[in-house]
């Protein structure tokens, strides 16, 4: 699978978050300034389905599960856009995904 460079850099950014060890729920805003560089958050937004499929193919805990958009974000739900979630075919294993990348090493993944 062919990644963009700006999608390149959206998956180095949310990789960093899993490895820097912060919060588990991400907005496209939070995203978009740990990329930098005037990347907006509409663009971490139109990323999120080409890099949950980057994920599947990897076997790697599907770390886009952690980004939620503004207006779940503003209502406190804490899940994936609608297209993640019915990637998942369903909530709770878009929440159980969540727990996996909650849980996954990314130290480790990335030393190795």
């Amino acid at each position: 699978m062919e990644l963009t460079d700006l999608q390149k850099r959206i998956l180095v950014a949310l990789v960093r978050s899993r490895v820097a060890g912060g919060k588990l729920h991400l907005t496209y805003e939070d995203l978009a300034h740990h990329v930098g560089a005037g990347v907006q958050a509409s663009a971490v937004g139109e990323a999120m389905a080409t890099l949950s499929a980057w994920f599947a193919t990897t076997g790697l805990p599907d770390a886009t599960t952690a980004v939620i958009p503004p207006e779940n974000a503003e209502r406190f739900v804490m899940l994936p856009a609608q297209a993640i979630v019915d990637r998942f075919e369903g909530e709770a294993a878009a929440r159980a995904e969540q727990d996996r990348v909650r849980d996954f090493d990314w130290h480790g993944w990335l030393e190795s």
